[in-house]
């Protein structure tokens, strides 16, 4: 094989193209870490819902058997059916023994004691609708000769269906994520009644316009609370992208649904008035209120923090060190929680912890890989963010509150694939303000939602949200 002569400017060349190899081998790395990452994204290290996670990968790594039997374990408390109240019992029926156990006497020998053994069988009506007719009689006048007819009663409401059978309707759609279709199918075989596909929807509107008084009452609690949670979702409305918003506080549930996720939407759940703390993760527009106003979701940090470890290399470390500061912030949190001591001492006993999180942050901006990088940044940036829930009383270090509403909506997302207009997502946005809110505060939805129709067909003022 003979010698390659390279002269001067040759190897200058090669040096060139050789540094230019380097950092093109560099960026694909990078590009093909940044790919495996992307499909290796779940529940446990993105914000990705559990819901897109496929079922043949576990979200969390299997635990090692007990070796207990399935079920509940000794000392464990059973839970049983609560009797139903004597005033709410229908018919009772005494079944006395036939003749004694012990020495086979029947008849009057047999002596009824105050004491018995109570066996309650529950059991449906047969369904059948309950019509009424009016004949709205027409009479002429024996004076003039004029023919009059008469009019509905004031409490009779126009539609052919009154405010039970809508209230129904509604919250076979919104709380039990029917479809129209499938409510018009289960009116008839359940219920043996006749309802379009057309009426369903009719009724669904009716019944948005009646709880839009309770819906603005909410909008106006949530400007008053002292704290929240907030969080959103894309929707779809007609095709077009929409994002559903909400703001959770421990009696109410908001939801709109806006056609941004920017901070004019926002400001449409959270005015300008709105003087409380605000829970949510690290999307910018939640960057609008101060970091002593606002708290960081921790679940959402340890998710990053997975995937900084899913991540490998000098990620993996920073993303550990992540991990274990969180695992210690919230073994302190749920003792704290279990009134095992109180805030001086929550505080006292996050000291050691606020410092093994400042060590994180620093090993995180000290990191070549990109990713950590950013995230250490974001968190120096917003370092008080992180700690409110130390200082202020109802402010909770998770957005689980939120992410909790919010799931429902993603399942009705998921069951009806969004909307066709802008009244079809304003009933949304109200049925899951009235459904969430009414659970957080004790009321029957299904009497309430009655009552808010049958005022609406009767032109009296919706009643609110309240317990009273």
């Amino acid at each position: 094989m003979g010698e390659i002569n390279l002269n001067p400017q040759t190897l200058d060349e090669a040096k060139v193209t050789i540094a230019f190899l380097i950092q093109r081998i560099l960026a694909l790395e990078e590009e093909v870490r940044n790919l495996k990452a992307q499909l290796a994204q779940n529940s446990s290290n993105s914000s990705r819902p559990p819901s897109s996670d496929p079922p043949w990968k576990p979200r969390k790594p299997p635990e090692q058997p007990s070796g207990l039997k399935p079920g509940g374990q000794p000392g464990h408390k059973g839970k049983a059916r609560d009797l139903v109240p004597p005033e709410k019992v229908d018919v009772t029926v005494n079944v006395p023994p036939d003749k004694c156990t012990h020495c086979g006497a029947t008849g009057e020998a047999l002596v009824p004691l105050d004491a018995a053994v109570i066996h309650q069988v529950l059991e449906l009506p047969e369904f059948k609708a309950f019509v009424t007719q009016y004949n709205l009689l027409r009479c002429r006048c024996g004076k003039c000769g004029y023919t009059s007819r008469a009019d509905l009663p004031a409490d009779v409401p126009a539609s052919p269906f009154g405010p039970r059978l809508m209230a129904l309707c509604v919250l076979l759609t919104a709380k039990f994520k029917m479809s129209r279709r499938d409510v018009e199918t289960f009116m008839a075989d359940v219920l043996g009644i006749k309802v379009s596909l057309g009426a369903v929807n009719d009724l669904c509107e009716r019944a948005s316009e009646a709880v839009a008084p309770a819906v603005a009452q909410v909008a106006t609690e949530v400007a008053e609370s002292p704290a929240v949670h907030a969080d959103e979702s894309g929707w779809r409305q007609h095709g077009d992208r929409r994002w559903l918003w909400t703001v959770t506080a421990p009696t109410l549930e908001y939801f709109t649904i806006e056609q941004s996720r920017g901070r004019d939407s926002l400001a449409h759940l959270l005015p300008a008035s709105f003087t409380g703390n605000v829970t949510s993760d690290r999307w910018r527009p939640y960057e609008r209120f101060a970091d002593i106003f606002r708290q960081t979701c921790h679940s959402h940090l340890r998710r990053d923090s997975q995937g900084l470890i899913d991540r490998g290399g000098a990620a993996k470390a920073v993303g550990e060190m992540f991990l274990a500061a969180s695992n210690r912030m919230f073994t302190v949190w749920h003792a704290f929680k279990r009134n095992e001591f109180d805030r001086a001492e929550l505080r006292r006993r996050m000291h050691s912890v606020r410092i093994s999180w400042g060590r994180s942050v620093s090993a995180a901006l000290a990191c070549p890989d990109r990713k950590a990088a950013a995230l250490g940044k974001d968190l120096n940036k917003h370092w008080h963010a992180l700690w409110t829930f130390l200082y202020e009383d109802g402010v909770e270090p998770t957005n689980n509150d939120a992410e909790r509403a919010l799931r429902k909506a993603v399942i009705w997302r998921k069951c009806s694939f969004g909307t066709q207009s802008d009244r079809g997502s304003a009933f949304v946005a109200r049925m899951l303000t009235v459904i969430g809110t009414a659970k957080r505060r004790g009321i029957n939805i299904y009497q309430w939602l009655t009552g808010a129709c049958r005022a609406a067909m009767s032109n009296q003022p919706a009643p609110l949200l309240t317990t009273t």
